[in-house]
């Protein structure tokens, strides 16, 4: 090994390090995440109130817990529970398919926009002192908006909205079902790559080339 390589070694070895000691912990990234997301539910729930049948909403919801119950007394049968379940599940959805819109929109704003302007942290990130840097250079507003479509559920809430449109109520059950599934595992990924690896990269980081550091 002539003295270059020995020098490259090093200054990768010396990367490696600083890499693992200036990732955010996975506690700070849950609670700023947490602070976030409330954020964003509350703009999305202030918003929608004018638009939002609120009678409608609770008899559905009612009606939802009544079948839980029904279910558990064993008053019905496995497929009559299934198919109520699709039916209130739908109804629901659709009744508050502008409140999903709403915080696809609050989510982007909250996940992209400001940490875009705001130096990679967006409010909870600051509260707790970390930030979302690019491993590429400057931090792009496309880097953001496809980080906040994996990480923040933006891109199921988004499925929700168009299949409620489009589809029928049992495509859109099993369809975002499916996709429901697909953010749980993609999510169960993330928290462990964020807790296990040397520099805390998630699966959207490494696919969009972030990461998340301490300040």
């Amino acid at each position: 090994m002539n003295l270059e390589e020995v020098i490259n070694l090093k200054k990768k070895t010396v990367i490696k390090k600083e890499s693992a000691n200036n990732k955010a912990m996975f506690l700070q990234r849950l609670v700023a995440y947490l602070i976030d997301s409330a954020i964003v539910v509350f703009i999305a729930s202030l918003i929608s109130v004018p638009f939002i049948n609120n009678d409608k909403v609770s008899d559905l919801n009612d009606k939802s817990y009544e079948l839980i119950e029904k279910y558990r007394s064993n008053k019905i049968s496995n497929n009559e529970y299934i198919a109520e379940y699709m039916n209130i599940s739908y109804d629901l959805a659709k009744s508050e398919g502008i409140v999903t819109l709403i915080s696809v929109v609050a989510g982007l704003i909250v996940f992209s926009v400001i940490p875009f302007y705001k130096n990679g942290q967006t409010i909870g990130k600051k509260l707790l002192k970390i930030k979302i840097v690019s491993k590429t250079g400057d931090l792009s507003m496309n880097q953001l908006i496809f980080r906040t479509f994996i990480a923040n559920s933006i891109l199921l809430n988004l499925i929700s909205v168009v299949l409620i449109m489009i589809s029928s109520k049992n495509s859109y059950f099993y369809c975002y079902g499916m996709f429901t599934i697909i953010q749980y595992i993609v999510t169960a990924i993330s928290i462990f790559m964020i807790i296990v690896s040397r520099d805390g990269r998630a699966v959207h980081d490494r696919i969009v080339g972030t990461k998340v550091i301490k300040i």
